[in-house]
């Protein structure tokens, strides 16, 4: 069942399709989430929260990186997960990430797209006047200009059947119809060809599931497979660059607050 972090990550795909469907594969502020993509006042109907406290909460855990929604900075996602942890986080650490660069999780914007489009259903025609039943014999067997009408699709069950009277057809190997001929030469007798087993693919098969690599955080690009990645074929990050939570800038890993903005980076006491 969907609940609410999946319906509202649902609606902001949607509106930075319909409003900016550029930042689809690319970063935008977390500024752009609370006024531009999926305000409180225009989003709690879709998303079901009643108090703006709830619908910030739930922002905090969709950029916490909770279900894997959206890439972001490590040290923003760690900060934001911290307060949640607490039971009763502090709202504020959400607006004091105001201009921190996120970016939707390309296999799950995908997802959401893909189900909407299956969604969509096709405005409905005129009623048509009814048809006389020399009409309807017309219409089954031919067209309008005298040729055969074509007939339906397919379905997946009559592929199959084809397919499997395809594989039953199919001849013997080179070496195997070289003996059947030395064979009939010979005047010996033959055991009939018995077909080997099929190398064609069953389309009705489910294909196996495979987990992807994490994408890169910066722009949610998927990265090479097999091998230590430092810097992202797609946008050119460092992925192995700490950044500032608050302002993006560089920072040494030592560090405990960032030179440029004095944000401090781990949880004092």
């Amino acid at each position: 069942m969907v609940d609410q972090l999946e319906r509202l990550f649902q609606v902001l795909v949607r509106r930075v399709r319909d409003v900016r469907p550029e930042n689809l594969s690319r970063p935008f502020e977390v500024a752009d989430i609370l006024r531009t993509f999926v305000p409180y006042r225009a989003t709690r109907a879709d998303v079901g929260v009643e108090a703006a406290e709830d619908y910030e909460v739930l922002v905090l855990r969709l950029l916490s990186g909770e279900r894997g929604f959206v890439f972001a900075d490590d040290a923003m996602q760690e900060d934001l997960r911290r307060e949640l942890d607490t039971g009763n986080p502090d709202l504020r650490a959400l607006h004091a990430y105001g201009t921190a660069q996120v970016t939707l999780a390309q296999h799950a914007m995908r997802q959401v797209l893909e189900a909407a489009s299956a969604t969509v259903v096709p405005a409905a025609s005129a009623e048509a006047p009814p048809r006389t039943a020399a009409q309807e014999g017309d219409h089954r067997g031919v067209g309008a200009f005298g040729h055969e009408a074509p007939s339906r699709a397919p379905g997946v069950s009559e592929m199959a059947a084809a397919l499997d009277a395809l594989q039953r057809q199919m001849p013997p190997t080179l070496a195997e119809l070289g003996e059947a001929v030395r064979t009939v030469a010979d005047g010996r007798a033959h055991a009939p060809y018995q077909p080997r087993g099929t190398h064609i693919p069953d389309p009705t098969a489910d294909a196996a599931v495979r987990t992807p690599r994490p994408g890169c955080r910066f722009c949610g690009q998927m990265l090479p497979e097999g091998r230590e990645v430092t810097f992202c074929p797609h946008c050119g990050q460092n992925l192995k660059v700490r950044r500032c939570p608050g302002c993006s800038a560089e920072m040494d890993p030592a560090w405990k607050f960032c030179v440029s903005c004095g944000r401090a980076t781990v949880a004092t006491s």
